[in-house]
Order: structure tokens, then sequence, then C-alpha cells
């Protein structure tokens, strides 16, 4: 098995596994990634929208799952960090 087929092996398992975690999540149930939530945590919520087109008092209820990440204080400054680098002033 080569590296290639490898990786693509890995991150099929790892993106099935998170679509079955999110699928079976309850509202807003916060699913931890990596060990402990190293790398941060989704949470799954529930909302509805009523659209009203064309100045109509009325419209149709829209309900949807909104998935918010939030990362881990570790990743959270790596990326400030990699920011500020990217626009220091020179």
């Amino acid at each position: 098995m080569n590296v290639s087929h490898e990786l693509k092996k890995a991150y099929q398992m790892v993106t099935e596994d998170l679509f079955n975690r999110l699928v079976k999540a309850k509202d807003n149930q916060a699913i931890q990634i990596g060990t402990l939530g190293s790398l941060g945590s989704l949470r799954k919520t529930e909302g509805q929208m009523t659209s009203n087109m064309n100045n109509k008092s009325y419209g149709k209820t829209y309900a949807f799952y909104r998935v918010r990440f939030k990362p881990s204080s570790k990743l959270k400054s790596e990326l400030n960090r990699v920011l500020e680098k990217k626009y220091k002033r020179r």
C-alpha cells in the first residue's frame, strides 16, 4: 500500500466518523475533535427562519442546523501567531 492510498483511506475514515457524530448529536451538543478536544469542538444547533419576500407579511418557515467550530486555546493562539506574522508591518 502506498502512502497516498493510506492517507486517502485515513481521511475517509475520519470524515465518515465526523459525519456520523454530527448526525447523531443532540441539539447544542459539543463534539470534541482530537484527543480531549485538542483541536477544538463542533456544536450543532437547530434554527428556524421565516422568509418574507416581496414585502409580504407571510412566508415559509424553514428549519436548519448550524454547525459552529470553536478552536482549542492552543490552536487559536497558533492561528493568531501565524496571522500576526503574515500581517506584521515592516
